[in-house]
């Protein structure tokens, strides 16, 4: 079975559950995004193994656990004094369970864990707030466009593709990034004509030029970072794709940008 076999049929079962989800949102959400996440942490943890760092595993994915409870069911009056403190504490958590750990000890140990929640956790945590800034569901809204932008640029570099994009990705290039962004502003611009009571056109051009340029960077940073650990997938969990950190590196990557704009620029 060829590889690109495997990423249709993942695909056809796996993006009707995603939509599913993000429409339902609440407490599936919630259970999704704990599972997502604990996943994520755990093959970017492993992947630090690699190059003889050995952050807490199951610290760090408690802590990110109770993150996202804690944004869930506080969204409501989530304030920024909320973030600090959902990060500073764990700092302080993570520093002293490192002292006192018997073997393995390296003080970059919870510098890896907390780069894992910032990286990972955070943005899910976002996400769970980020729809009641729109009458549209952002989270699936998201997915759509930073779906049509990985396929886009995939077809485009396929076909279109002679210019190296960056040394950290020998298979991206530029034609195919441009067809990415573009399909990705178009399929923004469509929603927002379907939709008009639900995005206004200027939302529309904010979403599909950030989504279009920065979850293609989202993706080449998770590249940067198996490169450093001299990985080619974060693993093998899902067929044809590679790790659950593969799948959703532009989501994690996009959704601060997304988040900010409507929190603290609209």
């Amino acid at each position: 079975m060829s590889n690109l076999f495997k990423r249709v049929i993942v695909g056809l079962i796996g993006i009707p559950v995603l939509m599913f989800i993000f429409y339902s949102g609440g407490i599936l959400f919630l259970i999704f995004s704990l599972i997502v996440t604990s996943l994520a942490l755990r093959e970017l943890f492993s992947m630090f193994e690699k190059k003889n760092y050995f952050p807490l595993k199951n610290t760090g994915i408690i802590l990110s656990a109770g993150i996202l409870v804690y944004s869930f069911f506080y969204f409501t009056n989530f304030t920024d004094i909320d973030f600090l403190f959902l990060i500073y504490l764990p700092v302080i958590f993570l520093i002293c369970a490192e002292i006192f750990r018997r073997e393995k000890i390296n003080p970059l140990n919870p510098v890896i864990v907390i780069f894992g929640l910032l990286y990972i956790t955070t943005p899910f945590a976002m996400l769970g707030i980020i729809n009641e800034y729109s009458k549209l569901n952002l989270v699936l809204f998201i997915f759509v466009l930073i779906w049509t932008c990985d396929t886009a640029a995939y077809f485009g570099g396929k076909y279109l593709g002679k210019h190296l994009l960056s040394p950290i990705s020998p298979k991206k290039t530029w034609e195919g990034s441009i067809t990415g962004f573009i399909f990705t502003v178009i399929v923004s611009f469509s929603v927002q004509y379907i939709f008009p009571d639900k995005l206004n056109l200027t939302d529309a051009l904010i979403m599909g030029i950030t989504i279009g340029i920065f979850s293609q960077v989202g993706d080449l940073f998770e590249s940067l970072l198996k490169r450093y650990c001299d990985v080619k997938d974060s693993s093998d969990i899902i067929p044809g794709h590679g790790g659950i950190l593969d799948r959703f590196d532009s989501i994690i990557f996009v959704t601060p940008l997304i988040f900010i704009y409507f929190r603290y620029i609209k």
